[in-house]
Parts: C-alpha cells; sequence; structure tokens
C-alpha cells in the first residue's frame, strides 16, 4: 500500500494544473458572458433571453467542478502506476 504522503504529493501536483485549467475556463466563460450581457443591453433584449444568459453561468462551476475531479482521477491514476512500477505487473 502507498504511503498516505506520497498520494497527497502526487495530488497537489495534478491540483495545480487543474487549478490553472479551472482559472482559465472561468476567465473564458465570464469574458463570453460579460460580452453577451453587454450586446443584449445593446440589443435591448427582453427578460427570458437575459435570464438564460446569466443561468449560463452554471457552466462555470460545471467546468470547475469537471476540472478538480480530472485532477483528482489522474493522481489517483499515476499513484496506482507508481506501485505496479515498484512492485512489477505480477507483483
Amino acid at each position: 500500500m502507498a504511503r498516505p504522503a506520497t498520494f497527497i504529493a502526487v495530488l497537489k501536483e495534478h491540483k495545480r494544473w487543474a487549478d490553472a485549467a479551472s482559472v482559465v475556463s472561468i476567465v473564458l466563460v465570464i469574458g463570453l458572458l460579460s460580452v453577451a450581457a453587454y450586446l443584449a443591453d445593446a440589443a435591448k433584449a427582453d427578460e427570458p433571453t437575459r435570464i438564460g444568459m446569466y443561468i449560463a453561468i452554471v457552466g462555470v462551476v460545471i467546468v470547475v467542478c469537471i476540472w478538480q475531479a480530472a485532477a483528482f482521477v489522474a493522481a489517483s491514476i499515476e499513484l496506482i502506476l507508481r506501485r505496479r512500477d515498484e512492485r512489477g505487473p505480477w507483483g
């Protein structure tokens, strides 16, 4: 069994890139939402259209959750592969 410290170190490494990807995705989605809101103001969009655009912010939360889950999965896979390399394929 791998030491908990090893798993935590691997998880921190993968969490770093997940955090960076999350920030990039948040900036992109919020930027697109801001542009859409500006265009809705310029076009004098009705209320249901505006509500639909603001509900799209839920996409930010979903994307961030996906990136964080991907980091955990990547860390787990890397730890499994490290254990296999240490013990051998049939160990």
